[in-house]
């Protein structure tokens, strides 16, 4: 759990210090990939270090990870430029995609299959520590000395953790027969198409317009790589990804629910905070606080299926179909609110959301380790992780792109032709890129400052709409896992 603590807050600490390193730093037109390049590395590497860690233990793997994670943080925190930062914060999530999938696995190494619930629910409430600790310590750190030290701290900690893992951590019993090969044209297979895929789908509509040939060509090289990626990995003797798991109902039909899960918890963490801040009026500090319910709602919901899971008997089946219906019922009641909704309210729509969330995670990963071989268990989890991190990527992608093309249509359906007409040339464009962050006293409309209030205002209306329909597909997405979950039949326990 203090591993899994250290990666998790590796990511969420960016929030509150990216700002202060821009300015520091400069760069500000790559200031998504400095979180970017992080979730990317880290997503590629999960099946890596989850096979890896089967084939040659848990414990190496997860002192490799620390390492590379604690080395990472000192290069980020003395970067002093933009693209250094940005390398090391892929190094730097390197190291966090091995800690993280190996320290969920840990649970089937250390854990009996009828307790691995309770430690998977411990794992959910790290994870919303992390959520909230992260931007808090970052505000402090940069508040009182120097952006760095926000990656700096990460030393002591990383190598309190490193010596008591090498201490402690089950050395695993070296298996008879010939020592497994390395997988290397699967892994570079792996890499070449998971990162094309990501890359393409972080920089559409931000770098490049989704029909460019950038990010068209990205794409289909990446679906192409994949093709002959698992070409390799079925003739392989000793594949990254033994695709046999995939065999196996409940680990397809467990990273099918999570990919959709992840496409809706990422899209919503992104685009709450959007709506409050554009459409209610509250400050960025006062948006970003309505995320706190999502984040005590995963840690509620995952202690809470954790311990069903482990001491009630209650079914793994029930549990997925009343966490994903919690899932898709408070995204989809998110598409309800409208600038006069209350704040208790709104508040109470997202905990749901968090609980179902919290929930689900829980219950699929329990579900797949107790049924995969325990050779297999690293790759299986990975499989869950790799899974919910790429939907989010496509998550965010596709409620991103609902969100610009239906503000677009929806502002030109609300306003006036009296004060269309007064636009000038270009000016349309320059609203869709400033978006909620247009100061309306500074547009130039040839009826003055009344005009361009009142255009400010059809914007902001277009824009809650447009996030109201982006919510409507996330919970249309996660309601699709609802029937997912219909299909989860458990097999036997592995011991």
């Amino acid at each position: 759990m203090a591993a899994l603590f250290l990666a998790a807050m590796g990511n969420t600490i960016v929030s509150t210090v990216l700002p202060a390193a821009i300015a520091d730093l400069g760069g500000f037109d790559r200031y998504a990939w400095a979180s970017t390049s992080y979730m990317v590395t880290s997503t590629t590497v999960m099946p890596i270090a989850g096979r890896l860690a089967d084939l040659y233990g848990r414990r190496v793997m997860f002192l490799v990870g620390i390492a590379a994670f604690t080395l990472a943080s000192v290069l980020v925190g003395l970067s002093q430029s933009m693209n250094q930062l940005i390398a090391f914060r892929a190094l730097q999530g390197t190291g966090g995609g091995v800690i993280l999938v190996n320290a969920i696995a840990a649970a089937g190494d250390l854990a009996p299959p009828e307790d691995r619930g309770r430690y998977h629910g411990l794992a959910g409430a790290v994870f919303g520590l992390a959520a909230v600790a992260g931007p808090l310590v970052g505000g402090v750190v940069v508040d009182r000395v120097h952006w760095g030290w926000a990656f700096l701290v990460n030393v002591p900690v990383g190598l309190a953790v490193f010596a008591r893992l090498a201490r402690s951590y089950p050395r695993p019993a070296r298996p008879p027969g010939p020592r497994p090969a390395i997988d290397h044209a699967g892994i570079a297979g792996l890499v070449v198409a998971t990162m094309s895929v990501l890359v393409a789908l972080s920089a559409g509509g931000v770098l490049y317009p989704w029909g460019s040939w950038q990010v068209i060509g990205l794409l289909v090289f990446g679906l192409a790589v994949t093709g002959l990626f698992m070409a390799i990995e079925s003739r392989a003797a000793w594949p990254i990804v033994p695709l046999d798991i995939y065999r196996n109902r409940t680990v397809l039909v467990s990273v099918s629910a999570m990919f959709l899960i992840g496409f809706m918890m990422f899209g919503g963490i992104l685009f709450i905070p959007l709506f409050f801040q554009a459409v209610q009026g509250t400050s960025a500090a006062q948006s970003g606080a309505f995320l706190a319910p999502i984040m005590l709602g995963i840690v509620l919901g995952a202690a809470t299926s954790g311990q069903l899971l482990s001491r009630s008997g209650v079914s793994q089946r029930a549990l997925a179909l009343s966490s994903t219906a919690l899932a898709a019922t408070g995204m989809l009641a998110l598409s309800t609110l409208t600038p006069e909704t209350g704040v208790a309210i709104a508040l109470a729509y997202i905990l749901v959301m968090g609980i179902g969330i919290g929930g689900v995670t829980s219950v699929f990963t329990v579900a797949v380790q107790n049924t995969v071989a325990h050779a297999n268990i690293g790759a299986a989890t990975a499989a869950v992780q790799f899974q919910r991190s790429v939907g989010g990527t496509v998550g965010v992608a596709v409620m991103g792109a609902v969100v610009a093309q239906r503000t677009s249509s929806r502002f030109l359906d609300v306003l006036p032709e009296s004060l269309r007409v007064q636009l000038p040339d270009g000016w349309m464009e320059s609203m869709a890129l400033a978006g909620p962050v247009l100061d309306s006293t500074a547009m130039e409309l040839p009826r003055g400052a009344q005009a361009a209030e009142s255009v400010s205002r059809y914007f902001t209306t277009a824009l809650g709409g447009a996030l109201d329909d982006a919510f409507v597909v996330g919970g249309l997405v996660a309601a699709l896992a609802i029937a997912i979950a219909l299909l989860l039949r458990p097999g036997k326990a592995n011991a």
